[in-house]
């Protein structure tokens, strides 16, 4: 499979949360590509609000493209891997929607013995 380029856009390089941001959504990424081959890029920007105090509270939304739809998730909070779990459940959560190779055995028919 082809690696999805993903861009993170609000936080600084060199933080060590961007690392655990990026390898979480990486891996929700690939798992969602075996149903949405055709993903184009991932985006994740996250707006931080009083950057300079004791806490920072972080604004995150992500999109991931496809050629017919953007999925666009947003979350907040004190943690920014509290909300990268959750933005990665929530895009694991379109898996179960568009399963659409499955096809049911239809009931009338079937044989009967």
């Amino acid at each position: 499979m082809i690696k999805i380029p993903l861009y993170v856009t609000g936080l600084p390089q060199d933080e060590p949360v961007n690392g655990l941001l990026v390898s979480k959504f990486d891996n929700a990424l690939e798992k969602v590509q075996q149903v949405f081959p055709e993903i184009i890029e991932a985006k994740i920007d996250v707006k931080s609000q009083n950057p300079d105090g004791t806490r920072t509270h972080y604004d995150v939304t992500s999109a991931v493209i496809t050629p017919k739809k953007q999925l666009v998730y947003t979350e907040s909070g004190w943690d920014i891997l509290k909300i990268a779990d959750e933005l990665c459940r929530k895009l694991e959560g379109e898996l179960p929607k568009h399963d659409d190779k499955r096809q049911r055995e239809s009931i009338r028919k079937k044989e009967e013995y």
